[in-house]
């Protein structure tokens, strides 16, 4: 029979050792005082754990009879209900899976933070005492929170203060509620066990002890929540008021994504009734990335969010299969930047409104000119109907007017086949004429395209056997043009999260605009690490004027400067290098709290691949000693792919020496041990160890991408950075 209890949290092994508190006898006053409620609320957590287990049971035995079912019955009828019941019962068995690793979650760490708040509206004074977790539990006899969920509304005072005060306040569903804030401890729990208790007594000495406790403690594993620690400026972005476009500029290691998926869990919270996360989108870079964050929305107990590049997503709009495939041509970077630009989307406004009259002029019918007029009636009265609605809803206007106008002059006409043949006609001759693929190629002969351009893109758009190429930059302008004539309506988000916006066109942007509903749109990124050539975005000014634009909404703008993944030593390193790189009125990094090793710089008589064992070999030590020192992740940063797969080669051989795997960037999960992956696909991920291989002048040229790879490289850094260059120590 098949067993799902290898997907629960191995926690649930031990709920017997984990609920009996045997191991007590020795800790402090401050934890005496809080252990009862960790007791009662891990004895709540443990006894439910224990009732949905056995239920799992149950569900896991019906599964199997279900499977006998289904190879006993022989009508076609039978065996499809026979599998409709099986795969009902398959979904209660991966809802209740979810439940259980939520509970699991639960008990592992209830809480994190406890305030004691004393309202001025009370009669009696008496404070309240709250302590918040990830998620809420409630006294089902009393319905009084036993914790309250980290997204409620009076959970802002944790976030917003850093130690007691007073005259503070939160706004309530009653409305604004004003009072003193006399505590606010922070807790590190794990297994339902206190490993650390900070008073924020005085001033935010104590919370930040808390959260450098958190820090030194992270490892390079994939992302994780940090509702225990989020900052003030934080909060404000991730309860940022909903249907208004958000854009975050932030430094690397500033919590952009993190931020972005805590925002999205807080608005899953907070508007349950407008937005659902089956109908929400994240836009990622690449698949890496998508493995790497993949935790953080489970971990808060939301599931199923669609999560995409956005060449995948693209893709799937237009229905493309993988035969349509990224054109092999060298790319000219003048033509590509250009096809991502604002003045782009005006020439495909442009040409889609030529194509519009273009298409109405020439309709195999007689009476074409009352489809027309109908047509941009329509248009006009009824901007969000899409075009192929337009179109139908005009030729059934045209021919009910047609037979009114005969009712009118008392001629009857009989030839009701006629019409209907006609209609056939005219809709068949809309089809055709709109194949987004062979329309698009058709702009670049047009005068509104320089002629060096068409010529350009015309000799990538073609067909070779099963496959149709197209370039990147094309896709997008493709997807905006099947907005325009299928509409949104069915690909419609209720929220949209975009990451790494950087290195997004506008093109890009504006096609998921199209589909943001109300707006609801949040996009993150960093300038500095702008790293996909031609740069589409130069400052942000035009981003925010196109989504004002487009949404005719104001969009919210925040900047993150404070740097939490890095060290202090990295950060002034890379500060130093690039202070006078970054773009205008960038403002530098600023590390926080965090001190580790000095960043090293290892200096080799050759390039790495043409070096000696013994060199080679000298590198390897290094990269055995970041696990020694409690790494659980080292990536090795190479310039490109092949730099990537060369690198590789040479140091698999040394795999059980290192005695960790060495992992490729073909592997796109992302994994512990040696990863050894291009700069490019290491951007949004963070690593416990870096090694930045073979820094020289000929991988590493000084250009504005070399600095932009160098600097994206060597804030991916947890703990330790290193850098392997040829040359002598000086």
């Amino acid at each position: 029979m098949q067993s799902f209890k290898k997907y629960l949290n191995p926690l649930h092994k031990d709920l017997d050792e984990v609920a009996s508190f045997s191991d007590l006898s020795n800790i402090s006053s401050l934890e005496q005082e809080e252990y009862p409620k960790l007791q009662e609320v891990t004895k709540r957590k443990v006894l439910l754990i224990k009732q949905l287990i056995p239920r799992l049971e149950r569900l896991e035995v019906e599964l199997e009879h279900q499977i006998e079912i289904i190879n006993m019955e022989s009508g076609e009828d039978d065996i499809k209900a026979a599998k409709g019941t099986y795969n009902l019962i398959l979904r209660q068995i991966n809802e209740l899976v979810d439940r259980i690793n939520t509970e699991l979650i639960a008990l592992d760490s209830p809480y994190f933070g406890k305030i004691v708040f004393t309202p001025y509206d009370s009669a009696t004074k008496k404070p309240l005492i709250l302590y918040i977790g990830k998620f809420a539990l409630m006294d089902e006899e009393t319905h009084i929170p036993i914790i309250t969920d980290w997204r409620a509304p009076i959970a802002n005072l944790y976030y917003e203060n850093s130690g007691p005060t007073d005259n503070v306040a939160f706004v309530a569903p009653v409305g604004k509620r004003k009072g003193d804030l006399q505590q606010k401890r922070q807790f590190q729990i794990s297994r339902a066990r206190i490993r650390g208790i900070y008073d924020a007594k005085s001033g935010n000495a104590a919370a930040d002890a808390f959260l450098l406790a958190q820090l030194n403690e992270r490892l390079g594993q994939k992302l994780q929540d940090i509702v225990s620690t989020i900052q003030a400026q934080q909060n404000e972005i991730i309860r940022e008021e909903i249907n208004r476009p958000v854009l975050i500029q932030g430094v690397a290691g500033s919590g952009k994504t993190t931020i972005l998926l805590h925002r999205l869990a807080y608005l899953f919270y907070a508007h349950k009734e407008s937005i659902r996360a089956s109908n929400s989108l994240i836009i990622a870079p690449n698949q890496m990335f998508i493995d790497y964050v993949s935790d953080v929305l489970p971990d808060l107990g939301i599931e199923r969010v669609d999560t995409q590049t956005y060449m995948f997503w693209g893709k799937k709009i237009l229905g493309w299969t993988d035969n349509y495939t990224i054109s092999p041509l060298e790319e000219n970077l003048q033509f590509k930047e250009f096809k991502g630009s604002i003045e782009f989307l005006n020439i495909l406004d442009k040409y889609f409104e030529e194509f519009e009259s273009n298409l109405l002029d020439h309709i195999p019918y007689s009476r074409k000119e009352r489809i027309a007029k109908r047509y941009y009636e329509l248009k006009e009265q009824f901007p969000n109907i899409d075009m192929e609605e337009r179109l139908g809803l005009s030729v059934d206007f045209a021919f009910a007017q047609r037979q009114f106008d005969q009712v009118k002059t008392g001629y009857i006409d009989t030839y009701f086949n006629d019409d209907v043949e006609k209609k056939r006609e005219i809709l068949s001759y809309f089809n055709r004429s709109i194949n987004i693929y062979a329309l698009y190629k058709k702009l670049f002969r047009t005068s509104l395209i320089n002629p060096e351009c068409g010529k350009y893109t015309l000799q990538s758009m073609s067909a070779s056997g099963k496959n149709t190429f197209y370039r990147i930059e094309d896709l997008a302008p493709m997807v905006y043009i099947h907005q325009k004539i299928y509409g949104t309506k069915s690909i419609e988000r209720d929220y949209i999260m975009v990451d790494e916006a950087q290195d997004i066109s506008y093109i890009q942007l504006a096609t998921l605009l199209n589909v943001a509903k109300n707006g609801n749109l949040t996009i993150a990124g960093d300038l500095a690490q702008s790293i996909i050539p031609p740069f589409y975005i130069k400052n942000w000014q035009g981003v925010i004027e196109l989504t004002d634009q487009m949404t005719r909404k104001e969009t919210s703008y925040h900047q993150l400067q404070r740097c939490y993944r890095t060290t202090v030593e990295i950060i002034d390193y890379a500060n130093e290098i690039f202070k006078n790189r970054f773009p205008e009125g960038y403002k530098l990094p600023e590390a926080v709290l965090r001190h580790g090793d000095p960043v090293e710089n290892i200096y080799l008589p050759n390039d790495f691949s043409k070096s000696s064992e013994k060199d080679i070999k000298t590198v390897v030590e290094k990269i055995k000693l970041q696990f020694e020192k409690g790494a659980v992740t080292c990536a090795i940063l190479c310039r490109d792919k092949n730099h990537a797969t060369e690198i590789y080669n040479i140091l698999k051989k040394y795999e059980e020496y290192i005695d960790r795997d060495v992992v490729s960037y073909i592997e796109s999960d992302y994994k512990q041990g040696v990863l050894i992956l291009p700069i490019e696909q290491a951007k949004g991920l963070e690593f416990d160890s870096v090694i930045i291989m073979d820094m020289n002048d000929t991988l590493y040229p000084d250009t504005e991408l070399t600095w932009r790879l160098l600097y994206v490289g060597m804030t991916r850094a947890l703990h330790r950075l290193m850098i392997v260059s040829k040359g002598t120590q000086s």
